[in-house]
């Protein structure tokens, strides 16, 4: 599994704008194939933000790379919010799932 994280930041309105479109990022994410879950962070405090996406294989991480450049800039674009750092990581350990 890999994972991919951008840290955001901004002023207090831009990250709330920011907070209100999760919902709207986070369908199109889990859309894209190999897309094994989307998960987004916020500090109000601090103003910053976190997008944290996790991919089933390096691949699929790699193919939606350009999805994932056209999505934070259109997340800039419409939030406010600047992207401070991209990062991209393999996950060596995780939860079992249970069922």
């Amino acid at each position: 599994m890999f994972a991919r994280t951008s840290i955001w930041t901004g002023t207090a309105e831009a990250i709330d704008r920011w907070a209100a479109a999760a919902e709207t990022v986070r369908p199109f994410v889990e859309g894209l194939e190999g897309n094994a879950g989307a998960f987004f962070f916020v500090d109000r405090s601090s103003g910053r933000a976190l997008t944290l996406t996790l991919w089933n294989t390096e691949d699929a991480a790699r193919a939606s790379d350009v999805a994932a450049d056209e999505s934070r800039a259109r997340t800039m674009a419409a939030t406010g919010v600047d992207l401070l750092e991209r990062g991209q990581y393999e996950v060596i350990d995780r939860p079992e799932a249970t069922g």
